[in-house]
């Protein structure tokens, strides 16, 4: 019975294997088209986080410019003998000012994942080129060997072993890409990790200092 047992998988095994090689034009076809949508999404992410990361920047230069506009303000105020006025001003300049790091590091961190979604884009384009490449090497085989021409034998040999080799450079590939996957997961966790303990030291009173409406206030006057 193990016998049999084991000569039935055998044989299943076998016309699994011989129906993939009949149609493994077919399905490597089908498998081109489907990692060329997935890489399609992948630009269409990227063109997005791009248009993102480009309003982020106009909205920095627009806290920027109101900083200026409200600082010109102070200083003349506060020339004039209004410190009412400089006082409201340098405090609405400290939370501009505020927000203004708070986005700058937002956005620096972003544009780094930016930029790592970028190479992988490109990776992705070149491995797509190599498997068209390889595609249409394959179907001129395939075509070859079909039309029963002489050296059919070492054509389908051929054809055979480009086939292994693609696979295994394919599953190469995926594990790469998978450990690559893996150390930007791992990343991501780090910087969240790094981002909670920096929370945590804000919220005991140990964080970044922020910038006192005082201080502002003084230097609108030094300068005035």
């Amino acid at each position: 019975m193990r016998t049999l047992s084991c000569l039935m998988r055998g044989v299943v095994a076998d016309n699994a294997q011989a129906i993939h090689d009949a149609h493994a034009v077919t399905i490597l076809r089908q498998q081109i088209r489907e990692a060329a949508g997935a890489l399609a999404t992948a630009r269409r992410e990227l063109a997005g986080a791009m248009a993102y990361q480009a309003a982020e920047m106009r909205a920095l230069d627009a806290i920027g410019a109101r900083i200026d506009t409200l600082s010109d303000g102070a200083r003349r105020a506060l020339g004039d003998g209004r410190a009412d006025l400089g006082t409201g001003a340098a405090i609405h300049i400290a939370a501009l000012e505020d927000e203004r790091a708070d986005r700058r590091a937002a956005a620096d961190r972003f544009g780094a994942e930016i930029e790592r979604l970028k190479r992988s884009v490109a990776r992705g384009g070149e491995r797509l080129r190599d498997l068209d490449s390889g595609l249409r090497a394959a179907r001129t085989t395939e075509a070859l060997r079909r039309a029963g021409l002489e050296g059919r034998r070492v054509t389908t040999l051929s054809a055979g072993a480009l086939g292994e080799a693609e696979r295994t450079l394919a599953r190469l590939r995926e594990r790469q890409a998978a450990e690559a996957d893996v150390a930007a997961a791992l990343t991501d966790l780090e910087a969240e990790a790094a981002g909670g303990i920096e929370a945590d030291l804000a919220a005991a009173g140990y964080g970044r200092p922020r910038t006192d409406p005082r201080a502002v206030l003084d230097r609108l006057r030094a300068e005035a």
